[in-house]
């Protein structure tokens, strides 16, 4: 499973862990999410290790792909995301 919750400093956060090597992605310049042209879910590799995701799961030519740092742009769209109040309530429910 790729974003996963795991507990930081004694709060819990998600993370994004690559679907190849197993390790939290730490930073987003260094990830790409893909997804199976044919549709269904979406995968996280770290960008070293896109390509032998790829050829391990059928391929290079059936991979979509973007960076991973557009993601969070994408889904706030999609999702009608209120920047403003989605921060001040990450901050009350960090301060618990």
């Amino acid at each position: 499973m790729p974003i996963e919750v795991r507990e930081r400093r004694g709060k819990c956060c998600p993370v994004v862990v690559c679907d190849h090597c197993g390790e939290v992605i730490s930073d987003a310049k260094d990830g790409n999410y893909e997804w199976h042209l044919g549709g269904g879910p979406v995968f996280f590799t770290h960008k070293r290790c896109c390509l032998a995701f790829e050829e391990t799961y059928g391929g290079r030519s059936i991979w979509g792909w973007c960076d991973l740092q557009c993601l969070p742009i994408y889904l706030a769209g999609n999702l009608k995301l209120n920047w403003e109040h989605a921060k001040e309530t990450a901050a009350m429910l960090a301060a618990i």
